[in-house]
């Protein structure tokens, strides 16, 4: 009888015990988590819901608003655990149907393309109201455009182009020039100001091949002639061919390159250059953005009858540059800054290295989808790095600068129109590179 009556106390107390702990364990955050979401407030809420996840989790509700608080504030894989939980345990039909939705959005934010699109299918197999339904079909738009990003491409323009340039080989307009062993000089008629109609055309042939939403692979081609009407002496003709992987996220991008290039001056081989190229760029708030670009290179020039030396230019280069872009609905402002130094191969050609530095502004002007007139303005500071040898008594040192304004007109798809007129002079310590040059462009181009 008393090993019975033991007995029964033991069970109260148990039972006690185990009442204490249920009254004494606090309700679900659900209002708490409910009001944040409302509010837009997701990280708050997730940090609630982080909180108490070791005790609600596994409770449907919960687990569902935690879900969306988890995915709104960037943590994608904690929401797709906790709805998955509640499209297999949910109490209710109407919650299991929620959670697939929140989840489909939470795959798509991952670019899981089939789970995503699986799922909002199911939840559209439910004849869900209209404004879901509108949704739904949003999204599923979404997915296919996204599928269509992930195909190779092959892109296709030419841009002719009519102009005048009153400066085609950027010289001086001094006929005479004094040098400090010979006294004055007289340049020929190739070495002096010399203005021109021209006509240019550019081609471009571009390949794309995605291998996800974020990394992607680029091989492009860029062909263009430069005639001058009145003379052939400074037309130039060039190759620049392009490889280019790119990768990253929504907030920070990366691109590495390599360049090769060739140039013909009046059908004759000119120069060749070898660039490796790497660049990053951050998305910041607002619609900033920053970057950062580094390059080496290498520039070799060829000997021809009348520049038997021309190697002497040949150089090796280091450039770096930043720039910050500012975007609103209607203007884009770029400002750059960049430095490079150039260096000889040969020390016989020393005076051809040089160093430089700069700044850059570029503004866009957005009137509609169809015009947007642009202003580009830049600085260049430059040093050589010797004598010249015939004006050996001074290292060069010049300061250039540069205007253009101009309008873009996109008539459609395929077509769209260009005008543009820019000023650049240059003043240096030695007359002989001093020059003023101004050139009025207009054409359009043509793509596929």
């Amino acid at each position: 009888m008393g090993s019975h009556m033991r007995l029964k106390q033991a069970i109260c107390l148990v039972l006690l015990s185990c009442s204490a702990r249920v009254l004494a364990q606090p309700a679900a955050p659900i209002e708490q988590l409910n009001q944040l979401i409302s509010a837009g407030q997701f990280a708050q809420a997730y940090e609630l819901g982080n909180s108490q996840l070791g005790t609600w989790e596994g409770e449907s509700e919960f687990d569902l608003l935690f879900g969306i608080a988890a995915m709104e504030s960037g943590n994608v894989n904690e929401a797709i655990f906790a709805l998955e939980r509640v499209v297999v345990t949910g109490e209710t039909s109407i919650l299991r149907q929620r959670a697939r939705l929140e989840l489909a959005r939470a795959h798509l934010l991952t670019n899981n393309l089939p789970a995503s699109e699986t799922l909002f299918n199911e939840v559209l197999a439910s004849n869900p109201p209209p404004n879901v339904r509108d949704n739904i079909q949003a999204f599923l738009a979404l997915i296919q455009d996204r599928r269509n990003n992930l195909r190779s491409t092959f892109t296709f323009s030419a841009a002719p182009l009519l102009g005048h340039d009153n400066n085609i080989n950027s010289a001086t307009s001094n006929g005479l020039i004094d040098t400090p062993l010979i006294g004055e000089i007289a340049l020929g008629e190739d070495g002096v100001k010399t203005g021109d109609d021209f006509a240019d055309l550019t081609v471009a042939l571009g390949y794309r091949r995605p291998f996800t939403r974020d990394t992607a692979l680029e091989a492009n081609l860029l062909l263009n002639r430069h005639d001058n009407q009145g003379t052939t002496q400074f037309d130039m003709d060039f190759a620049l061919a392009d490889l280019t992987y790119s990768w990253g996220n929504e907030v920070n991008r990366f691109r590495h390159s390599l360049q090769v290039q060739r140039v013909y001056l009046d059908k004759e081989a000119f120069q060749g250059s070898l660039r490796l190229n790497n660049a990053w760029q951050r998305a910041g708030q607002n619609g900033w953005y920053q970057s950062l670009a580094a390059a080496i290179s290498t520039t070799r020039n060829d000997n021809t009858a009348t520049s038997p030396r021309n190697d002497l230019k040949d150089t090796n280069q280091f450039l770096l540059s930043g720039t910050l872009t500012k975007l609103t609905e209607n203007f884009t402002n770029s400002l750059s800054v960049f430095y490079a130094d150039d260096r000889v191969r040969d020390k016989a050609g020393l005076h051809n290295g040089r160093n430089y530095y700069g700044v850059s502004h570029n503004l866009l002007w957005r009137l509609n989808s169809s015009h947007t007139p642009f202003v580009r303005v830049s600085w260049q500071k430059t040093r050589h790095d010797d004598e010249h040898p015939i004006f050996f008594q001074d290292i060069r040192s010049d300061t250039s600068t540069t205007a253009a304004v101009g309008w873009s007109w996109v008539y459609s798809r395929s077509l769209t129109f260009t005008a543009e007129a820019n000023y650049s002079s240059a003043e240096s310590n030695i007359a002989l590179f001093e020059y003023t040059r101004s050139k009025f462009q207009a054409g359009f181009k043509f793509q596929l």
